[in-house]
């Protein structure tokens, strides 16, 4: 059900000479390639063009914590390049569920507040998380997240967040 929504978000970003990012803990890289293939994303290309990028959690919460040095980030660095050069669609997809897994869960929310709302970069961001994690922390993790995001979507619903 995730890839039905991400992969079509990301593939118009690609369409469009846009860049398309795919963060992941869960999926071993060459199985997510596949599926995207699979789904008619021209992998090959768009990653040796760099209009597409998959890698995992650390690496992005990394870049995020160094911004202030943009050249430390090729991953970043590429993003701003572009969307200094060309109006072109960034779109992000982001699945940390294995860091709240592994009790990172006060680090995603602190990322998800800052970047939620505040993010001043012209670019689209899906986060996704598996539906086991509604309970963390007794609910609390859900209730957070949900108030860090403008927009939420649950199986069949969409919701637009005050």
């Amino acid at each position: 059900m995730k890839r039905e929504l991400v992969f079509p978000f990301l593939q118009e970003a690609l369409d469009k000479q846009g860049l398309a990012v795919y963060v992941t803990e869960d999926e071993p890289f060459d199985q997510l390639r596949e599926a995207m293939k699979h789904w008619g994303i021209y992998v090959d290309r768009y990653e040796q063009d760099r209009s597409l990028t998959i890698t995992d959690c650390e690496t992005l919460m990394a870049a995020e914590e160094r911004l202030s040095d943009l050249r430390t980030s090729r991953l970043l660095s590429d993003l701003v390049d572009l969307l200094v050069r060309r109006d072109v669609p960034v779109r992000i997809v982001a699945d940390a569920t294995s860091l709240a897994k592994r009790g990172m869960v006060e680090r995603l929310v602190r990322r998800d507040q800052a970047l939620g709302r505040h993010l001043e970069l012209p670019l689209t961001m899906i986060c996704c998380y598996e539906d086991t994690l509604a309970d963390l922390k007794e609910g609390k993790f859900l209730v957070d997240t949900l108030q860090a995001h403008s927009h939420a979507v649950f199986p069949g619903i969409a919701l637009r967040l005050a």
